[in-house]
């Protein structure tokens, strides 16, 4: 009886200890924004002309550009966070899959700063003289016009920014995966290749019995990826322009505008309440990111039980 009422003040704790942390950070974002979002009202997302000195505050091309951004990068890292799972877990060596599952891990481990570096002196440069020239002469198919016309080619944009983030957000859905597949268990592998099953029969008949892990580490993925900040900041080109699907425009996100606007915000009170406001709609976006992952999750498990 004793034991019982501990686990249960010690779950109380666990809960309290998760609720109070997010109160202390929802409650006063919303009291130091609600005045200013009632007396702008649907301006903030439905209107692209952000001119704060000027008292406009729309920022629809900062939310479309964290959308456009957490979109193509997690959709990158993926298949690459899946096949590097597979590859340790499935194609290493066993006494090599120490090394790549640490070599993983300390890749994750980077700072981001140190990506945005490499990318803004390195990778945008390179991909500038390389790969863009190439990408914005496909501006004249009617499908990929869009996404590739431009008319300056440069290092800082969406495309660089995508490219890095993806790199750097694959090693935690991999991880997710990684763990997922190493507990399959041995019996459905026994079981495949007693029936005379293949390694990639093997590969795919388990990929199918973790997606809901794999799901898992998509969403994980795109929240790290909407969150990001310093990485996106130097390597976006933080344009205040209206929004353009296009790869090799510049723009920016929620997070890029809120680092490198926030010094000079401060001078200005509703400056600072608009950025603010931003910040709840990055809450209110990876709160919806994550609720359709569980709820996709639940489905994706009851359509297992069903079968």
């Amino acid at each position: 009886m004793i034991k019982e009422r501990t686990l249960k003040v010690v779950a109380a704790l666990g809960l309290f200890g998760v609720l109070v942390p997010l109160l202390l950070l929802v409650v006063p974002l919303l009291s130091n924004s609600y005045d200013f979002i009632l007396e702008h009202g649907l301006e903030i997302i439905t209107s692209m002309n952000w001119s704060p000195y000027d008292g406009e505050f729309g920022s629809l091309q900062f939310i479309l550009g964290t959308l456009w951004v957490t979109f193509w990068s997690t959709a990158l890292a993926t298949p690459l966070a899946v096949a590097l799972a597979v590859f340790v877990t499935e194609l290493v060596p066993p006494k090599a899959k120490t090394f790549f599952g640490t070599l993983i891990d300390l890749i994750a481990a980077i700072p981001s700063v140190i990506y945005g570096y490499w990318g803004l002196i390195i990778f945008g440069p390179l991909l500038a003289n390389t790969a863009y020239p190439v990408l914005a002469g496909l501006s004249w198919v009617p499908a990929l016009g869009a996404l590739f016309s431009t008319s300056a080619i440069s290092p800082q944009c969406f495309m660089t920014a995508i490219l890095v983030l993806s790199l750097m957000i694959t090693p935690y859905a991999s991880a997710i995966i990684r763990n997922s597949y190493e507990m399959i268990p041995r019996e459905l592998v026994e079981a495949v290749y007693a029936l005379g099953g293949t390694k990639w029969d093997v590969i795919r008949i388990n990929l199918g019995y973790i997606k809901s892990s794999i799901l898992a580490g998509v969403v994980i993925a795109a929240g790290r990826s909407m969150g990001e900040t310093m990485a996106v900041t130097m390597l976006i080109g933080n344009s205040i322009e209206p929004f353009k699907p296009c790869l090799l425009c510049r723009g920016a996100t929620i997070t890029s505008l809120v680092a490198n606007e926030f010094e000079e915000a401060m001078m200005n009170p509703a400056h600072v309440k608009a950025l603010t406001a931003l910040v709840l709609i990055l809450i209110f976006l990876g709160s919806i990111i994550l609720a359709l992952g569980r709820k996709l999750g639940r489905a994706l498990t009851e359509a297992e039980i069903v079968a």
